[in-house]
């Protein structure tokens, strides 16, 4: 039954949210936007984004804002998907950058 809802759904055109992780390197920000860019996917930053940075050895992530990140910062962004577009639930900045 669950998958038939899914299928009414999809073929209604009605936004069908899943979870999944994008791993890699912000390549751009945009601000006016809230959005980043992470493998060639832009993936936008909601106000309830929760966003953090690893915590290196201390045992403690620290929190972030949208202004703290960075381009080249290595991030791990868990997404839902909201007709087509991807939505940042939480970004994990990992302890190195790229360079």
């Amino acid at each position: 039954m669950k998958r038939l809802g899914v299928f009414i759904g999809v073929a209604l055109g009605l936004s069908v949210a899943c979870a999944s992780d994008v791993r890699g390197i912000i390549e751009e920000i945009d601000d006016a936007n809230k959005t980043i860019k992470v493998n060639n996917q832009i993936i936008k930053v909601m106000p309830y984004t929760e966003i953090e940075q690893e915590g290196c050895g201390s045992g403690w992530d620290t929190p972030k804002t949208f202004s703290q990140l960075r381009v080249n910062d290595v991030v791990e962004v868990d997404v839902f998907y909201d007709n087509g577009k991807m939505i940042a639930k939480e970004i994990e900045i990992g302890c190195g950058r790229a360079y």
